[in-house]
């Protein structure tokens, strides 16, 4: 048998998960994965450096404040801007770091559970000349176990950091 999930007020949710939407964490997801789709609620502040690729689109809707997503492209990085009221979807397979300065922000996320085997990137780029300082290629399961070890053998190693093209150090967390 189907289970209906609830109805939610949006607003005394927020308020029941506040706390979650801070630094450290930063997000919590609405409901457990069913079916094809992770619901986040992810609030401010955050400054990320790295990026990531994943093979499905993601869906944006800023409630509250505003962010940005800055893309790395063919052209170098690019910034799409997401004011509060506005939504944007990601295309698939495209490098990505959500920004969220605002410390009062809070959006929704809607990206597609994996199906298992489906491998996504977290890279980090020179902050000089754009060229790919690092990469990590994981199946991601867990969001909270798996992620931290990618970060902190990035953040605690020189040689990771250091660009091979310009030799610039990549200055870690933001």
């Amino acid at each position: 048998m189907t289970t209906i999930p609830p109805v939610l007020d949006f607003e005394r949710w927020i308020a029941e998960h506040e706390d979650q939407l801070r630094p450290p964490v930063n997000n919590r997801q609405m409901w457990e994965p069913m079916g094809d789709f992770i619901v986040q609620v992810v609030g401010g502040p955050n400054q990320r450096t790295d990026f990531h690729l994943d093979p499905y689109e993601e869906w944006f809707y800023q409630y509250r404040g505003d962010m940005h997503v800055n893309l790395m492209t063919d052209d170098g990085i690019q910034r799409v801007d997401i004011r509060e009221g506005e939504m944007w979807m990601l295309p698939r397979n495209v490098y990505h770091s959500p920004q969220r300065p605002d410390p009062r922000s809070i959006g929704i996320v809607i990206e597609r559970i994996r199906e298992e085997g489906t491998l996504e990137k977290f890279v980090w780029f020179c902050m000089e000349c754009d060229h790919l300082v690092h990469e990590v290629e994981l199946q991601v399961r867990d969001i909270v176990a798996d992620l931290p070890p990618v970060f902190e053998q990035f953040y605690g190693s020189t040689p990771a950091r250091t660009c091979d093209r310009c030799g610039t150090l990549h200055p870690g967390k933001g």
